[in-house]
C-alpha cells in the first residue's frame, strides 16, 4: 500500500520504518475486502440490487459498507444486527462479515489465539467479534484449540482401539493352570511378635487359569528372582507344569511407583535367571508390552478381587507370616468357589459352575456330600464315572461360561490404526502432561484382526514400545 501510494504521487516520500496502526488497519481492511470479494460475489451483487438474500444471509442484515480513507477506497460487507444505538464502537456494531473458509481466517483465530494467551473458544468468540462476524465462529475457533500443540499438551487425548478376540489359549477345554497368568500385589506388613523388630515387607503372587479362571496364591518375601523361582516351584508342584506362563514386564510386578524405582534393577538384573529356569522346566514364561495392563485384564480383575478381600478382612490387622498365609489361602478358596457363569432360575439345572468344579469336581466352600451306599463297582466302571462327571463339567463350561465370552464390555469402536512416522506424547505415571516425552512412531504391531494396538517409539532417550491407549498424536494435521 505504501508502494502504491508512492506510485500513484510520482512524488518522493518518507514512512516510518514499521508500519503505524493505521496503516495496519487499512491493511487488514484490505485483506477482508479482498476475501470478501472471493467467498460472496453473489452476495456483493444482490446487495448491490438491493435483491433480498437468502434466510440464513438475511438474517444478519447485511450492508455493504463504502468509504473512502485518504487515497484509498473500501467496499466491505458489515453486520447490519439491532445494536445502531449502542455506544461501542463502529466495527463492534457493524463486524465485517466472513466465513471460516478462508486461509487468511484460519491465521487470524491462530493469531487471537496466541496473543491472548491461549484463549479458550468462547474467549476466542467474544475477541472475534469485536471486529469479524464469522459464520459458524464456534466450531472454527474449537478446531484452532484442538490443533494447538501448547494447548494439546495440557490436555492430550489419548488412542483406543476395538476390544482384541481373545486369545485361544482362553477358548479351549484344556487342564487348569495349563496356560495361566501371574502378577504381584502388596507389600503387605507382616510381624514376627519380636519386640523392637520392624514389620517386614511380604509380597502377594497371584495364578490364573486361563481356561478355568482359577486362582492360585502364593506368598513371597521379595521381589527377587531367586524368591520368584521359588513361587514357581511351589506352584508347580501343586498344580502341575503349565505351558505357558504370561505376565507384566518386569518393572510392572508392583504399582507402587516408590517400590518400582527400589527394585527396577534387580527385577531387570534377574529376568535372565527367570527365563533360564523356564526352559529348563520346559515351559515358556512370555511378557506382555510394557505399560499395558489392559494386556493382562484377566490376572488382574483376579488381583482386583484378592486385594478387595484382603482389605475388607484384614483392615490394618499387623498379622504373622503364618495369619496371612491361612487368610490368602481362604481367599483363594472363595475366588475358586465363585460362580465364572450367569445362575440359572431353573432349580433342574443344578449348582452353578466354579473353578473349583474343573479342579476338584465341586465348589470347595459349598457343604460335604451325603454319603452313598457303598456298591460292588469295579476300579475301571469308577474311573470311567470320574472321567464322565469331569466330561460334563467342561460341557457345561463350554456351553455356560465360553459362550458367555462373546460380547464385548467396552472399546466396541473401531479406530483408524497409528501409521508411522507421526508424532505422540507417552503417557508417563505420576507426571503431568507439559512432562510427557515426544517421540515419534517407528514401527506398529497388528493383531490378527489387522489392528495397531502397539507400537515402537524412538524418543531422545531411545526406542519404547507402548500400547496405542499410552499415546497421544500431536495435532500437526488431522488424525
Amino acid at each position: 500500500m505504501r508502494f502504491f501510494k508512492i506510485s500513484n504521487n510520482k512524488t518522493e516520500r518518507t514512512f516510518e520504518e514499521l508500519p503505524t496502526a493505521k496503516e495496519r488497519n487499512l491493511a487488514f481492511l484490505r485483506i477482508v475486502e479482498i476475501v470478501q470479494s472471493y467467498e460472496f460475489p453473489e452476495e456483493i451483487e444482490k446487495l448491490r440490487r438491493k435483491i433480498t438474500l437468502q434466510n440464513s444471509f438475511q438474517k444478519l442484515n447485511p450492508f455493504i459498507h463504502d468509504f473512502q480513507d485518504n487515497e484509498f477506497s473500501f467496499s466491505l460487507i458489515r453486520v447490519g444486527g439491532r445494536l445502531f444505538n449502542a455506544p461501542i464502537e463502529y466495527d463492534k456494531k457493524f463486524p465485517l462479515l466472513l466465513t471460516k473458509n478462508s486461509p487468511f481466517v484460519r491465521t487470524y483465530l491462530t493469531y487471537l489465539h496466541r496473543k491472548n494467551y491461549h484463549a479458550g473458544p468462547q474467549a476466542m468468540v467474544a475477541l472475534l467479534r469485536e471486529k469479524i462476524w464469522l459464520i459458524n465462529a464456534k466450531d472454527a475457533c474449537q478446531k484452532v484449540v484442538r490443533q494447538c500443540i501448547n494447548c494439546f499438551k495440557y490436555k492430550p487425548k489419548l488412542l483406543t482401539q476395538i476390544m482384541g478376540n481373545l486369545p485361544a489359549d482362553r477358548l479351549r477345554a484344556q487342564r487348569p493352570f495349563l496356560v495361566c497368568g501371574v502378577d504381584f500385589c502388596g507389600p503387605v506388613h507382616t510381624t514376627l511378635k519380636i519386640r523392637g523388630r520392624s514389620p517386614n515387607k511380604t509380597y502377594i503372587c497371584v495364578f490364573v487359569c486361563f481356561a478355568s479362571k482359577a486362582v492360585h496364591i502364593e506368598l513371597a518375601s521379595n521381589l527377587s528372582s531367586e524368591c520368584f523361582i521359588l513361587v514357581l516351584k511351589r506352584f508347580i508342584c501343586r498344580r502341575g507344569l503349565p505351558k505357558t506362563i504370561y505376565c507384566d514386564n518386569g518393572t510392572n510386578f508392583v504399582g507402587a511407583q516408590t517400590i518400582l524405582r527400589e527394585i527396577q534393577e534387580e527385577i531387570e538384573r534377574g529376568a535372565k535367571a527367570v527365563r533360564r529356569y523356564a526352559a529348563e522346566e520346559g515351559f515358556n514364561f512370555a511378557l506382555i508390552p510394557p505399560r499395558a495392563p489392559r494386556f493382562g485384564g484377566l490376572w488382574e480383575a483376579a488381583v482386583k478381587a484378592a486385594k478387595t478381600l484382603l482389605q475388607r478382612t484384614v483392615g490394618n490387622a499387623l498379622l504373622t507370616t503364618e495369619e496371612l498365609l491361612t487368610v490368602v489361602i481362604e481367599v483363594e478358596a472363595i475366588l475358586n468357589s465363585r460362580p465364572i457363569a450367569p445362575l440359572s432360575a431353573d432349580p433342574n439345572d443344578g449348582e452353578a459352575l466354579t473353578p473349583a468344579h474343573l479342579l476338584i469336581g465341586s465348589s470347595l466352600r459349598s457343604l460335604p456330600p451325603e454319603p452313598v451306599p457303598e456298591r460292588q463297582t469295579g476300579c475301571l466302571k469308577r474311573w470311567q464315572l470320574l472321567c464322565w462327571l469331569k466330561q460334563q463339567f467342561w460341557l457345561k463350561w463350554s456351553k455356560e461360561y465360553l459362550l458367555g465370552l462373546q460380547a464385548r464390555s467396552k472399546w466396541v469402536q473401531e479406530q483408524p490404526n497409528l501409521v508411522v512416522g507421526k508424532l505422540v506424547l507417552i503417557h508417563e505415571d505420576n507426571s503431568p502432561p507439559q512432562r510427557w516425552k515426544t517421540g515419534r512412531v517407528i514401527g506398529v504391531v497388528e493383531g490378527q484382526d489387522g489392528k495397531v494396538r502397539v507400537a515402537d517409539v524412538k524418543t531422545s532417550s531411545g526406542v519404547l514400545r507402548r500400547p496405542i491407549v499410552k499415546l497421544a498424536p500431536l495435532p500437526d494435521e488431522e488424525y
